[in-house]
């Protein structure tokens, strides 16, 4: 009698894997496994090959020769791409943090080594300076006495009070240049800012009256002549400034512009409601926020930096409302200019530009097209 193991085997070993009944007519497929005629025939259902066969796909998981896979295999499958996925985002931001943490401790490093080379030589040049004002005030102080003194007594020290006055030897302090060698470089960040890019253009309405816009409303100069223009209340007069057509209430923006090689420019943020009739200081206090370029950088917030040695040709701006964050960087290098102190925005923001000058090189609004790090096209 035979066991019902041996029963089981004979019974699976006389079964279709299609019908799952009795073979009829039974063929072999090159893989070694047995079908019906009919069912092999009716599976495979075209004329010429490439042929799977059923068997094996169902233990060995390969579909070479048929694009539908079963759920559980294209879910496991599906899970597996899912993690690798995973693993490469979490490793490469991982180098990243490095890289940035790495680049953090060198450039802190290196700033920390410029401040005690150069503070070294300013305290070097107080003290000098102090020593040789100390001297002048003890000889001043020597003259004013004598001068009370007679005549005679006056002509017979003089001698010997004016060779000590030139033995006095006034040194001029030493130049020490205030610009920072080691400036803020974040590696990629200006390609990641551009995620944020914005089309902004041109608000003629707002235009101070000596200002000259490009047809496509990008550029902005400052022309000799003032143009008879409509007055209204948007229009910016007496100062050279113009708005964007753009309006922030909420989000993230950013935009670049290229300043070339002028000598002055302004550019930044004011709220939309700021007076554009009067002259006042372009101040936070009255809705300003701006970057002004002199040879020299100052902000709205009255402070007067210089951070590099050679201006940006192109200048970023990058607006965080939510954040109350604003920053502008040098896209020419990839360096931070400046970032104002943390703040609170209310109401609607605009951008804001202005040329100072008269110059043959305009503002220009850069088009960013395409994702971040394609080209700037500047028209």
């Amino acid at each position: 009698m035979a066991t019902p193991d041996l029963s089981t085997n004979l019974q699976e070993e006389a079964t279709c894997a299609i019908c799952l009944d009795y073979f009829t007519d039974p063929v072999m497929t090159d893989c070694g496994h047995n079908f019906c005629r009919e069912c092999i025939g009716r599976c495979w259902g075209q004329p010429e090959g490439p042929y799977a066969c059923p068997e094996s796909c169902e233990r060995a998981g390969e579909h070479w020769a048929h694009r539908v896979r079963p759920l559980q295999d294209a879910a496991e499958e599906l899970k597996k791409m899912v993690e690798s996925q995973r693993q490469n985002m979490l490793g490469e931001f991982e180098r990243l943090r490095r890289l940035l943490a790495e680049e953090e401790q060198q450039l802190l490093q290196r700033l920390e080594e410029e401040e005690l080379e150069v503070l070294p030589r300013l305290r070097e040049g107080a003290v000098r300076l102090s020593q040789q004002s100390a001297q002048l005030a003890t000889l001043i102080a020597e003259l004013e006495g004598r001068c009370q003194l007679p005549a005679l007594g006056l002509l017979q020290d003089i001698k010997d009070a004016l060779c000590r006055v030139q033995d006095v030897k006034l040194q001029p302090p030493e130049v020490v240049p205030m610009e920072l060698r080691t400036v803020c470089r974040v590696p990629g960040l200006v390609e990641t800012l551009r995620r944020f890019r914005g089309d902004v253009t041109l608000d003629p309405d707002t235009a101070n009256p000596e200002l000259v816009l490009s047809e496509d409303r990008r550029s902005v100069q400052r022309g000799d002549l003032r143009q008879a223009l409509p007055d209204s209340p948007e229009r910016f007069d007496p100062g050279p400034c113009v708005l964007g057509q753009e309006r922030f209430t909420s989000g993230r923006h950013y935009w670049e512009v290229e300043v070339g090689e002028r000598s002055s420019w302004a550019l930044g943020i004011c709220r939309d409601n700021v007076n554009r009739k009067e002259k006042g200081e372009l101040s936070a206090g009255n809705g300003f926020w701006i970057l002004v370029f002199l040879g020299s950088y100052y902000s709205s917030t009255k402070r007067a930096f210089s951070p590099m040695r050679d201006p940006p040709r192109r200048v970023g701006i990058f607006l965080d409302y939510e954040a109350g964050h604003l920053s502008f960087y040098s896209v020419t290098d990839g360096s931070l200019l400046f970032i104002f102190p943390e703040t609170t925005f209310s109401g609607t923001l605009r951008p804001l530009f202005s040329p100072l000058s008269n110059s043959p090189t305009p503002l220009t609004i850069c088009r960013l097209k395409g994702g971040p790090g394609d080209a700037l096209i500047p028209q």
